[in-house]
């Protein structure tokens, strides 16, 4: 636990990134609202006492509260922050002829609502990324292979010294940096490589394995390795214009939604590793972490400072992406189960039943509590907690 418990700088910078990503995603779901006709209650970034407030000309209660934990827009005709529907003031206001509740908007509208959410944490990363790469570009290692070891993955599936790897997984590579995040979550998993070799273009298939690494916290985590080395003393510098960076950072963003999405789907069939299921201690500790750590050969505050706030919303861009792609998740209480309740509507015509949508709330809830459990025991196995548990009681 000793990553986790330097408070200050740590504190600071986890209330920075998630804030951020919080006002991104629920700012989303507020702009669609205003312009879709739904009238919103609430905008709230964390829970708890209230510490800032004010309302609008248009009614809206903006706050902030002493949590910054999450978020959320309270539409009118919510029962609550979920936006699980409040049925007696929904009725209340189809008998007052009332038409700017959510819920009683058209399908399509409160869709397009609800899905702007994830959708505004997708574009803030792209946003980020390009602005990043414009201003700052790109150093890569190229993918050629310096050597391989033996009786590893790479040396069972084929792979020579001088190997180019131009595709891995069906995805282009420039980098030896992106064989390395495809194959470091698709362990015990066939992926298929396209190298170039001595002028002539082949495909490779090879099953990374699992190995034991020390992450930047300096924590051992299992993650997928083929067991390649790169090519040293090669560096590509990459400069971009505008158009090029916003296409640089679509394709980063896009890769890191496909990303995330295999590593669910290898985890739901049971391979890679859970190691790499990091839940809100490891995400505290990872932001306080870089934001932080002290940039080499910087000699100026100022500079180091403002190094550490740049690898801060980059890591908020990435973190993002995630956010989204969990909200999307068609579980009730979570954007993707509202979009599932509206895809039944437009298919039937009519909406759920009330009991119906308050066990699937109910259920949702239970789900989301569920994972959050289980991702903060493995946060504390991957701290170490348990272990010391057990040497103070043998």
């Amino acid at each position: 636990m000793q990553a986790i418990i330097h408070t200050p700088g740590f504190i600071l910078s986890f209330a920075f990134v998630f804030t951020l990503i919080v006002f991104v995603h629920e700012m989303g779901h507020f702009l669609a609202a205003r312009a879709l006709g739904a009238k919103v209650d609430v905008f709230s970034i964390g829970f708890g006492k209230r510490l800032f407030q004010r309302t609008d000309r248009y009614g809206t209660l903006w706050q902030v509260s002493l949590f910054p934990i999450g978020g959320f827009v309270k539409f009118a005709g919510d029962s609550g922050a979920a936006s699980a529907p409040d049925f007696e003031a929904i009725k209340a206001a189809q008998s007052d002829g009332k038409a700017n509740l959510f819920h009683l908007l058209p399908v399509w509208r409160r869709s397009i609502i609800v899905a702007a959410g994830p959708i505004m944490n997708f574009f803030f990363a792209i946003v980020i990324f390009s602005i990043l790469l414009m201003s700052f570009g790109s150093a890569s290692i190229p993918a050629r292979i310096d050597s391989v070891e033996p009786n590893s993955p790479a040396a069972l599936a084929g792979f020579m010294k001088d190997d180019l790897i131009i595709e891995a997984d069906g995805r282009k590579v420039k980098s030896f940096a992106d064989v390395a995040a495809i194959v470091s979550i698709a362990a015990n998993e066939p992926v298929n490589f396209v190298v170039k070799r001595a002028g002539e273009t082949i495909t490779l298939r090879a099953v990374p394995g699992l190995v034991e690494q020390t992450d930047p916290l300096g924590n051992t985590i299992r993650i997928g390795y083929l067991g390649i080395r790169a090519t040293t003393g090669v560096v590509e510098h990459q400069r971009y214009g505008p158009l090029a960076a916003v296409a640089a950072g679509t394709s980063k963003t896009w890769n890191s939604i496909t990303d995330q999405l295999k590593f669910m789907g290898r985890l739901v069939r049971g391979h890679g590793s859970v190691d790499m299921l990091g839940g809100p201690l490891r995400i505290f500790a990872y932001t306080g972490a870089v934001g932080t750590a002290p940039a080499a050969d910087v000699q100026s505050a100022s500079v180091s400072l403002a190094l550490r706030i740049v690898n801060l919303i980059n890591l908020a861009a990435l973190l993002s992406v995630a956010i989204g792609l969990v909200n999307l998740l068609p579980v009730p209480v979570l954007d993707g189960g509202h979009l599932l309740y509206y895809a039944f509507e437009a298919v039937t015509g009519k909406p759920l039943s009330e009991n119906m949508q308050l066990v699937g709330f109910k259920v949702g809830l239970a789900l989301i509590l569920s994972l959050m459990v289980f991702a903060t025991l493995n946060d504390l196995r991957y701290f170490g907690l348990f272990e010391s548990i057990g040497r103070l009681f043998s």
